[in-house]
């Protein structure tokens, strides 16, 4: 689908500059020009246009100006038809190149101002900028080394601020979008239904927290509602908005400094702590990674797993994730079509914008237990 909308939009495209006409102007002159020439030229001594097709082939070659010069009219009348039928060729010949250099050299630039839309797939988005933001975007970098991976940057920074990120990161796939992200159309631009998931920051711009906070709801329920499977991460100045949040069916929510006061006391009681913390977060040595269960350990125990790679790999496994499925409404409701209750609940449910089936919930275990059994949904939290 999204190949036919290219395709319609790239036509429409050329359609509005002028190139079809162009086009079909120039296939005017050569069926045009090609068979007077023919005409005039039969019975002509010397003759080397000897049929029709003949006369197509050189006016195809003549319009090129790639002229083998294997056919060549004899006649005065037809060299004059062939001179006008040159003019106009290469003048629309001219006209088409331009133009569709212009269409080339206006995305580029429309690309460079974030006006245009990104067809990446399974990519990160990160809608927002402040003072954090260039730090979690070089910890992405971080850690997909070694990996490739596209991301999209949605913000209203100045040209020149994304010109330097992007002169930076310039090895990587980066995209920009430039807009207001709580629209749906600037969303669409960042192709956020084909995205792997999103992270809003507050902007720097917006200086009353709860206004900060009340726009990245916003952006969460479009986000949602556009693309309901997609990871949706938010960032939050006040903590007492997380439940606005979770009814907007955040996958994770992050509130500013809701360490800080943690790692204070940390550094004072056990100094060591938060300098462990800090290099395991930079990852210039080692850092956190999360993978699957390898096929071998699928219910085999933690104690397994943990000595094989640990002695092999070197790597330390520190805990488990995995997504557990929650039970939904339908699961409670009658799968007779007859019972009038349930249709009437599960009716009213979609009508206020709510599913029948519950999101899967997140569940993370830190050091398991020995006998721990691995399931094919598990993913390891492994220090590399």
């Amino acid at each position: 689908m999204w190949r036919e909308n290219i395709l319609f939009k790239w036509t429409r495209r050329l359609y509005d500059e002028g190139v079809l006409t162009i086009l079909a102007a120039l296939w005017v002159i050569l069926l045009a020009g090609g068979s007077l020439v023919y005409w005039l030229d039969r019975g002509t001594e010397g003759q080397s246009i000897q049929n029709i097709f003949d006369a197509f082939w050189w006016a195809w070659v003549t319009m090129t100006t790639v002229g083998y010069g294997d056919m060549t009219p004899k006649s005065m009348s037809a060299k004059l038809t062939a001179s006008v039928m040159m003019f106009f060729a290469v003048t629309l010949i001219s006209f088409f190149t331009a133009t569709i250099s212009s269409i080339f050299v206006a995305r580029k630039i429309r690309e460079g101002r974030g006006l245009e839309k990104i067809n990446y797939h399974n990519h990160f988005i990160i809608c927002g900028w402040n003072d954090n933001a260039e730090r979690i975007l070089e910890a992405i970098v971080q850690q997909a080394r070694g990996s490739t991976f596209q991301a999209v940057l949605v913000n209203d920074l100045p040209e020149e601020k994304i010109q330097s990120l992007l002169q930076k990161y310039k090895s990587y796939e980066i995209g920009y979008i430039r807009g207001d992200f709580t629209k749906e159309q600037v969303l669409r631009n960042a192709n956020v239904d084909k995205a792997r998931s999103v992270l809003i920051l507050p902007s720097q711009m917006a200086i009353d927290d709860s206004d900060a906070d009340e726009k990245t709801t916003l952006t969460t329920y479009s986000i949602k509602a556009i693309a309901p499977k997609v990871k949706v991460y938010a960032y939050l100045r006040l903590r007492e908005n997380r439940a606005n949040l979770r009814r907007a069916k955040a996958d994770g929510i992050l509130v500013a400094d809701e360490f800080g006061d943690f790692l204070s006391a940390v550094q004072i009681l056990k100094p060591g702590l938060p300098l462990f913390l800090g290099e395991i977060m930079k990852g210039t040595n080692q850092h956190l990674t999360l993978m699957n269960v390898p096929r071998q350990f699928v219910d085999k125990s933690y104690r397994e797993l943990f000595y094989d790679f640990r002695n092999t790999q070197g790597k330390t496994v520190l805990g488990v994730y995995s997504e557990e499925e929650s039970m939904g409404v339908s699961q409670f409701l009658s799968a007779d079509s007859g019972d009038y209750l349930d249709a009437f609940i599960a009716r009213k449910l979609k009508e206020s914008g709510r599913t029948l089936t519950e999101e899967p919930r997140p569940n993370l275990r830190i050091n398991p237990p020995d006998d721990y059994i691995f399931t094919d949904r598990d993913q390891l939290i492994v220090l590399v």
